[in-house]
């Protein structure tokens, strides 16, 4: 007898319409890579994840923070120019780019509307335990389906706590919220398959 494969995973990732890729900025990056060893093979799934979705023509969103100053004593925000994307991970023109001003991707009302035209997304970037967690929370409030890519996704390290460890426990409670398949898992289930013919008679 074989070995059982937990089909959970793909039938989560299977219905997913959209990819979100969430903080790839070099600020983002230098954050992670002083705590966490493993940023680099998240960075790998992420590459994955794009060039499945572009390769499927699925829709992919980039969203950042808002870079804002705010002056003191002013009632005036001056704008910072934003963070330069990752190299090899930047946004093309047919890819969407919102900007948020909390931790949730729905702070971005924007990313709100085109998600209810699509009800499901894939969801996977740096700052995991504050991004994806937070977006995941509301993307079930709103009954939206969200399947988040552990691997594809990386957490910060916190105090008396490592990188490893937060993105444990950040997985445990997205799990709560979404499904959790790997980066692995969600391209099978998103693959296109040809359709066959059907003989009759």
């Amino acid at each position: 007898m074989g070995p059982v494969i937990d089909l959970k995973p793909y039938v989560g990732a299977s219905n997913t319409r959209l990819l979100v890729m969430v903080d790839l900025q070099e600020d983002a990056y230098f954050r992670a890579a002083a705590s966490a060893d493993d940023v680099e093979r998240s960075l790998e799934s992420c590459r994955a994840a794009i060039q499945h979705a572009r390769n499927a023509g699925m829709p992919i969103a980039f969203t950042r923070r808002a870079q804002e100053l705010d002056i003191a004593g002013l009632d005036v925000v001056d704008r910072k120019a934003p963070s330069p994307w990752i190299m090899g991970l930047e946004p093309k023109r047919s890819d969407m780019v919102f900007e948020r001003r909390q931790p949730s991707c729905y702070a971005n009302p924007l990313f709100d509307d085109v998600v209810s035209r699509i009800g499901s997304f894939a969801i996977g970037g740096l700052a995991a335990e504050e991004v994806c967690l937070a977006t995941a929370i509301d993307a079930s409030h709103r009954g939206h389906r969200v399947t988040f890519l552990t691997d594809a996704a990386a957490s910060r390290q916190r105090r008396d706590a490592d990188a490893s460890s937060v993105h444990i426990v950040a997985t445990k409670a997205i799990e709560l919220f979404a499904d959790v398949a790997t980066t692995a898992h969600w391209l099978v289930a998103t693959a296109q398959r040809p359709l066959r013919g059907h003989r009759y008679g």
